[in-house]
């Protein structure tokens, strides 16, 4: 597909990007407007409405469309893996950053204030998960990609049950045997033992917790996907010969339906919808910008531009 091998480029700077991380309790203080950052490696939007991003530099916010933005505390951790569960609460992996008291990699943390500071859950200084994801009927039911694993926490799927704090490895069968080649991971709806994964040859399923996995539509790829606030139907930027953009299915990935944004050669690295208005969606892409819609996809913002805030 022709557009799979422009994803590649885009996304390689992303997957290796690495330099920053912190838990130090803090506050927001005010970003000059047309600040430039480095790197987006996840978006999550809240239920108040409030967008965050998680940076090379940490974690910033904004309530208004991009019109102001916030330095989230004082932390400057590079926030790899980032995701806003379903319960509001936020985890991340990545690396320390500048005065960080973590070792690197900074394994997975948890906030559950808004990331104003965060909690050691597990594999501190050793694993650094470029994909997180949870269960939205169940967020204490993780999943964990790491890519690009060392030793005896080799690349694999790593799955916890309990919010972080136990975990297991998985050795996945017939996904990409370069794991930096599948670029999203989502627990499906109905089934907590049920996977999809974006990856460069197509969308792939596992049925068994992400064991053995299989081919299920090699006619598009989803670089970024997550769960509406139904609980049933998914959200996702799709690529394909035919058309491109955030979609929208409701049968579990057999048919998608477009709500716009076709981002050309960039594409999309991560998408967040707010819990409680399926309306205001944002999409972060691997060109390091940033959009939003508070309309369900009729009207979409740029508030971040090749890395430079509004």
């Amino acid at each position: 597909m022709k557009k799979f091998a422009v994803i590649s480029a885009l996304s390689l700077s992303l997957l290796l990007g690495a330099c920053s991380s912190s838990s130090n309790e803090g506050k927001l203080t005010p970003v000059k407007s047309g600040k430039k950052i480095e790197d987006i490696h996840g978006v999550g939007v809240a239920s108040d409405g409030t967008t965050y991003v998680a940076t090379h530099e940490g974690l910033f916010s904004t309530k208004d469309v991009g019109n102001s933005w916030n330095k989230v505390s004082s932390s400057s951790d590079d926030l790899m893996g980032f995701n806003l569960r379903s319960d509001g609460t936020m985890m991340t992996s990545g690396h320390p950053g500048k005065n960080s008291e973590y070792p690197n990699p900074i394994g997975v943390l948890i906030s559950k204030d808004k990331g104003m500071s965060w909690k050691k859950v597990e594999y501190v200084g050793k694993i650094d998960f470029h994909v997180l994801t949870s269960y939205h009927h169940d967020p204490t039911i993780i999943y964990g990609l790491n890519q690009m694993g060392t030793g005896q926490y080799g690349a694999g799927i790593y799955k916890s049950t309990d919010g972080g704090k136990k975990w297991s490895k998985v050795e996945p069968k017939g996904l990409p045997g370069d794991l930096m080649k599948v670029y999203s991971l989502l627990v499906l709806p109905e089934n907590k033992n049920t996977l999809l994964a974006g990856t460069e040859m197509g969308v792939m399923i596992s049925k068994d917790a992400g064991a053995n996995w299989e081919m299920f539509d090699n006619t598009r790829l989803i670089t970024a996907m997550t769960v509406m606030p139904n609980g049933k139907d998914i959200i996702g930027y799709s690529m394909s010969d035919m058309v491109s953009g955030v979609m929208i299915t409701q049968d579990a990935g057999q048919s998608w339906t477009s709500i716009g944004l076709d981002l050309g050669k960039d594409a999309a690295s991560s998408i967040s919808v707010n819990q409680k208005d399926e309306k205001q969606i944002a999409v972060s892409s691997f060109s390091t910008s940033l959009y939003e819609t508070k309309d369900g996809g009729q009207k979409w913002d740029q508030i971040i531009t090749d890395g430079k805030m509004k």
